[in-house]
């Protein structure tokens, strides 16, 4: 791999190959379901910050700033979404 590789635009295609997209953002479902039950007052725009995954090869205090560094932030409708997804009993979703 080369040093553009770990650009933020270069770190797109392995977060898909590897599906680390897919992931965190069950990942994140989970946490939500979590902290709704245990945090009292808790709000996921307020209090959930984003996913980040650091990609320690392509980490380097020479190279700019988030290189090696992926982050996103999933929308909460998009998580709100994929909760209700995933609540569905299997035959509900033919």
């Amino acid at each position: 791999p080369s040093p553009s590789d770990y650009d933020p635009a270069g770190l797109e295609v392995p977060m898909s190959e590897h599906h680390y997209v897919l992931q965190y953002h069950l990942y994140t479902v989970a946490l939500d379901r979590y902290l709704q039950l245990r945090f009292e007052g808790y709000d996921y725009d307020e209090h959930f910050g984003g996913a980040y995954y650091l990609f320690l090869r392509g980490m380097d205090p020479d190279r700019a700033v988030g290189s090696g560094i992926y982050f996103d932030r999933p929308s909460r409708e998009c998580i709100e979404a994929l909760s209700k997804c995933l609540a569905e009993p299997v035959g509900a979703l033919k």
